[in-house]
């Protein structure tokens, strides 16, 4: 039997990760239209807090053929891992996200678009530092 690359994991990867943010963008959502006095609370800061890793900045040249900076949305660490690549402009605006499946020595990815993970990064990027701060903490 031949073990599977991450080129043959990434999307199925993505799909369970996707559903995990889609529950949680629900609950959040329906959180909203509860009417109060329902002990049914969802704290969506914590749910991020906790569901990742770590979230971060990338700067530019941190790794060989990367010359772009990015934010990093770390969900798992190892042999796997699993993160979000965040590509902005100078003022935070979403270009691309890309989400990674690494193992040792291999990895892959998929440029992803589905709403509630843009909606959660954006969330993210607005409580983050804009990339020229970062880069200027180094300089």
């Amino acid at each position: 039997m031949t073990e599977k690359k991450c080129e043959d994991l990434v999307q199925e990867k993505y799909q369970a990760r996707l559903k995990d943010i889609k529950e949680a963008y629900q609950k959040n959502d329906n959180e909203k239209n509860i009417e109060q006095g329902d002990n049914n609370n969802f704290d969506l800061i914590q749910w991020l807090s906790e569901y990742g890793l770590s979230w971060g900045y990338v700067l530019p040249n941190t790794f060989n053929n990367q010359s772009e900076g990015y934010y990093r949305w770390q969900l798992s660490w190892g042999g796997p891992s699993d993160e979000f690549r965040i590509f902005t402009d100078s003022d935070k605006n979403i270009q691309s996200v890309e989400y990674w499946y690494l193992d040792w020595f291999d990895g892959a990815s998929i440029e992803i678009d589905d709403y509630q993970v843009i909606e959660m990064i954006n969330w993210q990027l607005e409580l983050d530092k804009f990339p020229y701060e970062y880069e200027e903490e180094v300089a």
